[in-house]
């Protein structure tokens, strides 16, 4: 059995939740409805603005008055107050009332609460800029990539490190590549939908290269699908440097006992040839024996020094050198040695002013660049004969040391591990520190090493040290 209801205009008017007036054109209301008159009371006869806004003038921007003017519908949100002033928030849209001749007389303001909604729709913003406060503040690189790996959005790290990323390949900003990497964990979480990582080698601000871990997990829509994928990426570079500095301590101390062991035995068999020249009372084996002994010992010397040198990091104490008076004492103190190994020296030393630098270590620096020299010639066993030469020359506020000899040369490959860590040309009788502590002492004085070599012709090594005076 069906129930007819009889709904009246003004039933309707009273019950509609929420608030509705209808007000003159001077904005005085001369009608509400019951939700209006259970908040704001019975207001008939005020002005919109006093119930409304507590105000004492018309609102500057006004629904009411356009609706008035140009006879349309308007929309727009304000805040109201209760008459215990407390804020609300309301959507407002007024609509014009005409008279039998078409003239409007009036205008109805119907205005629905939504104070709940603005306090979610403020909850929801103040966690959207809480959270990209977060985004922007963790210190790692965070991109968002779509499925043709352009990065859509990027946090302040990222952009302080790789630039401007709009509409910009992940790849290009990365490694400046023109097409994808083989390997890329955001495209393996497409494929997916799981979580991938790898270590990758980048370029960064101003094309300094930066060691990362990657992590690229996938952006979801409602329906579940992979939308973008959110790549975080950690620089691990330092941590890297340590593990490399590991490995050399690691291999410092596998030489280093490989080279100790090497002069022990050299040390015993020197003193078993002095003692057997003892023995047999002869002398020339008692010197033979000796030489052996003097030998051993002058490596441990080198060996010991150039350890201390090397292990501790220093600021050069700087004062006035004469790098070519340097030169000359430490050809000087080889004039024997460079005798009994048939090696001549020339001298060209074409700058005798005085700069400013470390003077123990420069000494240290041409010491170890001529025995350098002499061991190249030493090893040589295809010429009789062999010839070091060391110039100085000064340019350009550049001072430049060269030395070069005519030993036995290096290959490419050579040439491209005689600065790492221990390495030796001289086999075991090398410890590997020597060119090492020349390129620290090179670096500690902003200077620069320039190597060139030819297997059979020889070698030369260029230093380049800027003037510094006080």
């Amino acid at each position: 059995m069906e129930t007819t209801i009889q709904l009246t205009d003004s039933m309707l008017f009273d019950e509609v939740p929420c608030y509705i007036s209808i007000q003159d054109r001077d904005y005085k209301i001369i009608k509400t409805n019951r939700r209006f008159r259970e908040t704001f009371g019975d207001r008939i006869g005020e002005y919109c603005y006093v119930v409304y806004k507590m105000r004492e003038d018309k609102c500057p921007v006004c629904p009411m008055d356009k609706t008035f003017s140009e006879g349309k519908i308007f929309e727009s949100e304000e805040l109201v107050f209760s008459p215990e002033g407390f804020p609300v928030y309301v959507n407002a849209q007024t609509a014009p009332i005409y008279d039998n001749n078409g003239n409007i007389v009036a205008a109805i303001e119907m205005a629905t609460d939504i104070t709940e909604s603005k306090k979610l729709q403020r909850r929801l913003e103040e966690s959207i800029e809480k959270y990209r406060m977060l985004y922007n503040v963790v210190p790692c690189f965070i991109s968002v990539q779509n499925k043709d790996f352009i990065v859509i959005d990027a946090n302040k790290k990222f952009k302080d490190e790789f630039g401007d990323y709009r509409n910009k390949y992940c790849y290009y900003l990365y490694k400046k590549r023109d097409s994808r990497c083989e390997i890329c964990p955001v495209a393996e979480t497409f494929e997916d939908g799981k979580i991938h990582t790898s270590e990758e080698i980048v370029a960064g601000k101003d094309g300094i290269l930066m060691n990362i871990l990657v992590l690229a997990a996938p952006i979801k829509n409602e329906s579940g699908e992979i939308t973008a994928v959110m790549e975080m990426t950690t620089d691990i570079t330092d941590i890297k440097r340590i593990q490399s500095q590991m490995a050399n301590v690691g291999q410092l101390v596998a030489n280093l006992a490989h080279t100790i062991k090497g002069i022990i035995s050299g040390l015993d068999g020197g003193m078993y040839v002095v003692e057997s020249g003892f023995r047999q009372n002869k002398d020339e084996i008692i010197k033979k024996g000796w030489e052996m002994v003097q030998r051993n010992v002058e490596r441990v010397s080198h060996l010991v020094l150039d350890m201390l040198y090397y292990a501790k990091d220093r600021v050069p104490e700087k004062q006035e050198i004469f790098i070519d008076k340097v030169c000359e004492e430490i050809v000087e103190l080889y004039s024997k040695k460079l005798n009994d190994l048939n090696i001549s020296t020339k001298l060209d030393l074409r700058f005798s002013d005085y700069f400013f630098g470390d003077s123990k270590a420069i000494y240290t620096l041409i010491l170890n660049l001529i025995e350098n020299a002499i061991d190249a010639c030493k090893w040589d066993s295809n010429k009789n004969q062999h010839n070091i030469e060391i110039l100085l020359s000064y340019y350009d506020n550049f001072i430049y040391l060269t030395v070069i000899d005519d030993g036995h040369g290096m290959s490419d490959d050579v040439k491209s591990k005689l600065f790492t860590p221990l390495y030796s040309t001289k086999g075991s009788s090398g410890s590997g520190f020597g060119l090492m502590v020349v390129k620290k002492i090179v670096d500690e004085h902003n200077g620069e090493i320039k190597v060139e070599s030819e297997i059979g012709k020889g070698s030369k090594f260029i230093i380049k040290l800027p003037i510094s005076k006080l």
